[in-house]
């Protein structure tokens, strides 16, 4: 592997272990920095609320000029499981991708398909009902499972609802218990609903920059 990815590579991790995106925990293999595997929290008010959904990134050699191929690996009843899925930012369309994009943006791109409805290659379609029961049952599937437990022994489940990391029973009904969402100080904002917000901004930001992209192909093909 080449020298500029893996420095590349190492300088994302330390931004995300120091500024994770919100809803997603991603880790490289110990053994292959290449290969990354991440977990999303599923957003509050989703069908996904309570599921716990290990997902995969490989990166190419030659990252990042070429984009990472994206997999999921717990079932969620958005994607298919273990198949590349086809999204602007990943190796299914390396004509849009932008070297500038980090492994936050790709991750927070893809939670924000995968709360959405729009069709890909990958993609399936389940009723809520559906998302919902795999989301219950996401935490079982995910503890059997020798990577999840290798990179997120934080997130096996032990009578936590939402497998939240360092969290415990008692904590849980001590949130519970509580009457006041969590707020961003920035913002005042609910932290959640903040952080929705955040994501629905950058899907918006890749979606102009692949705008942007195609009518400058256009522009360059008509010109003599």
């Amino acid at each position: 592997m080449s020298a500029c990815a893996v420095k590349r590579l190492a300088a994302e991790l330390r931004g995300v272990e120091r500024d994770p995106p919100p809803y997603i925990t991603p880790r490289p293999l110990p053994s292959d920095i290449l290969k990354w595997y991440f977990v999303i929290r599923g957003p509050k008010d989703t069908p996904y609320e309570t599921g716990i959904y290990m997902g995969k990134l490989v990166f190419p050699e030659d990252y990042p000029f070429k984009p990472p191929a994206i997999y999921m690996c717990t079932p969620n009843g958005r994607f298919r499981t273990n198949v590349k899925l086809c999204l602007s930012m990943s190796d299914f369309h390396p004509e849009t991708w932008n070297p500038v994009w980090s492994v936050s943006a790709v991750l927070t791109g893809l939670l924000s398909f995968m709360v959405g409805t729009e069709d890909t290659f990958g993609s399936i379609g389940t009723s809520e009902f559906e998302k919902i029961k795999m989301a219950k049952c996401s935490h079982e599937f995910n503890q059997k499972d020798r990577i999840f437990k290798e990179l997120f022994p934080d997130f096996i489940r032990n009578g936590v609802e939402r497998g939240i990391p360092g969290g415990t029973s008692g904590d849980s009904a001590k949130t519970e218990s509580s009457s006041l969402p969590e707020s961003d100080s920035r913002t005042g904002k609910p932290r959640e609903e903040s952080e929705l917000a955040l994501i629905w901004w950058i899907a918006v930001l890749i979606a102009l920059c692949f705008g942007a992209w195609k009518v400058c192909s256009v522009i360059g093909a008509s010109m003599p």
